[in-house]
């Protein structure tokens, strides 16, 4: 009988930095290139920043350079790759941290998804001393020290997102980020005139750009988000009909028993009965 594989290492840990390098330089003598396809310790993901010159990252999308300033996230196992092509001759100075653990991937994935896997981080970025601060937590010693390294690894990730995020909000258009908002938290008790005041833009262009981009005229779009999530409490908690309607972006508990009736032909009290029952 054939032996099965070996669990991934990087499944069975949790989220940690296995390796870090804040002092490397690489000359280009045509030997730094760096195939991820064939790295052995599949999961393990790569942030690593440009402190000074470049170099080139390769993948299905084609060639990007990461100059000074710029960072890469990649994993090893997929089809990417990175080194100096021989244009490229100034010594390369980088930073980079190796990130592994249970489902850390998924997270890498989707802020690559959202932001691409290159992307500009620039020099005085608190981001390059919270990379310091997670690789000085980074050979734990005990149970509960893996636990807080595991946060600290999580809490960069998020860092990183949040700050991308950023960044790419601010490079869109007035209304696209005035329908971001309201997507953001629909259950608030919006005024679409002044969300669309706030962001400088007129209440129709709004309505026009939020109906293109969901298939539902706004209105229509947050009314349905506030009775989803009053239901959503009306089942699952035992808040009060005034409470739900609260948190639900509801004027007051009337409103919301109104619409509840209109939705589903029983009172809110009447709901949570019959998903108590089942």
């Amino acid at each position: 009988m054939a032996t099965p594989p070996s669990p991934n290492p990087a499944k069975r840990v949790f989220w940690q930095v296995s390796s870090y390098q804040f002092d490397q330089v690489v000359e280009n003598n045509g030997k730094w290139s760096l195939d991820n396809r064939h790295r052995e310790r599949r999961g393990v993901a790569i942030f690593q920043y440009a402190a000074k010159g470049k170099m080139l990252y390769r993948d299905r999308r084609g060639d990007q350079e990461v100059p000074q300033g710029w960072a890469a996230l990649f994993a090893f196992g997929e089809e990417s790759w990175y080194g100096l092509p021989a244009h490229f001759p100034e010594p390369f100075h980088t930073q980079f941290l190796s990130l592994e653990g249970e489902g850390l991937l998924a997270h890498v994935n989707f802020i690559r998804a959202r932001f691409g896997s290159v992307f500009h981080i620039g020099e005085k970025n608190p981001l390059r001393e919270a990379m310091r601060q997670v690789a000085a937590t980074s050979r734990p010693r005990t149970a509960a020290d893996a636990a807080l390294h595991a946060a600290e690894v999580y809490a960069f990730l998020m860092r990183l997102y949040v700050f991308l995020e950023g960044e790419w909000a601010r490079e869109k258009p007035p209304v696209e980020r005035a329908v971001d908002e309201l997507l953001r938290r629909p259950a608030n008790a919006w005024s679409l005139k002044e969300v669309a005041q706030r962001h400088g833009c007129s209440r129709e262009h709004l309505t026009r750009v939020f109906a293109a981009r969901t298939g539902t005229p706004p209105a229509k779009f947050l009314a349905r988000a506030k009775l989803a999530k009053a239901m959503e409490l009306l089942r699952e908690t035992s808040l009060s009909v005034g409470q739900v309607a609260a948190q639900a972006g509801f004027t007051n508990k009337f409103t919301l028993a109104r619409h509840v009736k209109e939705e589903t032909g029983a009172a809110p009290g009447r709901l949570r009965e019959r998903a108590r029952r089942r």
